[in-house]
């Protein structure tokens, strides 16, 4: 790898420190600004600190966003905030909040009226460029703060549809690690799982580069020792900030080489059983990266290394006790059918263009065949 050629590019400015929330208004240089978040931080009060900072620039709040956002309703979202006229958008949520202000910021750019399903299907066609968007991520997981993408939902036909575009890189990512300090475990785990997953999706990738690799190193480095500490002391600041962290970078790193299979096992899942998605993209990582292994061109072996472990059989083995630590098989069993009904969405598990980004490549046999051995391994 070191002699081909890479491209680094990530133009997102990122802000990170305790108690940035209350400095909002430093960074925030628009005149009509609209809140895109979730019930939840109205109640906690969070929605009233942005009104204070913001005043009468906050010309709108939508507070309704649902985890895994439905296409239809990011649609009707988006005509609601239409009347209001903003000029950029502020996500404070999750995933899901930000990837609804993605879809929503790329709606509002076009007349009213315009339909998500069209806006996919014209994808790559020239167009008017999406609201600018500030994100304030309060989980420690997608990483959408720093990518260009955004998930939504199709749940009549039950896939999962990819929004994307250099204009929806947010501007700013202001990343205050207080904010998650009062999680749910169930979010902690799950969050925590997908920067996990991210880092890991980004090393065996045949778009990596020793930037993306580097950031990767770093971020499981910070994440495989700080998730279990959040877990057992929710209110433990350095835990939060280091899986904060390692959230940023990982998403720093699949903002350039994209996420591979086990985000494509992990797709339907979610939307046929509505499995959270850190679960759904994180209990094959152990099996690939053995199957992913087998084909190393080293990178794997240094990445091992790195963190501290003779082999890759020694840190998939790590994976596999984590997993354990955090009651996966407990988890899983709670949210899916039996086994049969798992396995027969295996022809949907396999999309190519998520498939193909791994660094060895999968027949739609052996992801088949990963998954089973995840299953097995958790007893399932």
């Amino acid at each position: 790898m070191s002699a081909q050629p890479w491209i680094f590019h990530n133009p997102v400015k990122i802000v990170f420190a305790p108690g940035a929330l209350e400095r909002l208004a430093e960074h925030v240089s628009f005149d009509r600004v609209a809140l895109v978040t979730s019930p939840g931080f109205a109640r906690r009060g969070l929605v009233a600190t942005i009104e204070r900072a913001l005043g009468n620039r906050l010309v709108a709040v939508v507070d309704d966003v649902a985890p895994n956002p439905a296409m239809r309703h990011v649609e009707s979202q988006a005509e609601r905030l239409r009347p209001r006229s903003p000029d950029a958008l502020i996500a404070l949520g999750g995933g899901s909040t930000i990837d609804s202000a993605k879809a929503l910021a790329r709606l509002l750019a076009w007349p009213a009226g315009t339909s998500l399903a069209k806006l996919l299907a014209d994808e790559g066609q020239s167009g008017p460029a999406a609201l600018p968007l500030i994100a304030m991520p309060t989980t420690s997981g997608t990483g959408a703060e720093v990518t260009p993408f955004g998930t939504v939902w199709d749940y009549d036909a039950h896939k999962k549809r990819s929004i994307a575009g250099l204009d929806l890189y947010p501007r700013l990512a202001l990343l205050d690690p207080t904010l998650t300090l009062d999680l749910p475990e169930e979010i902690t785990v799950s969050s925590g799982l997908d920067a996990i997953s991210h880092a890991l999706e980004s090393a065996w990738n045949r778009n990596a580069n020793p930037a993306s690799l580097a950031l990767v190193t770093k971020s499981l480095e910070l994440s495989l020792a700080a998730l279990p500490r959040a877990v057992r002391e929710p209110n433990d600041l350095e835990a939060r900030a280091d899986m904060m962290q390692a959230s940023v970078l990982a998403g720093l790193a699949i903002s350039q080489t994209r996420t591979a299979l086990a985000h494509a096992i992990s797709y339907p899942l979610t939307a046929r059983f509505g499995l959270p998605h850190g679960l759904a993209c994180s209990f094959t990582l152990p099996a690939l990266l053995r199957f992913n292994a087998a084909h190393d061109d080293g990178r794997l072996d240094a990445l091992a290394r790195a963190l501290g472990h003779g082999s890759t059989d020694d840190l998939a083995a790590r994976l596999g006790a984590l997993l354990e630590e955090l009651g996966m098989r407990e988890r899983l069993a709670a949210r899916l059918p039996e086994r049969s009904s798992i396995m027969a969405l295996a022809h949907e598990m396999f999309a190519p263009g998520r498939a193909e980004n791994n660094v060895r490549q999968a027949s739609e046999d052996e992801a088949k065949a990963i998954v089973a051995e995840a299953l097995d391994a958790l007893g399932l």
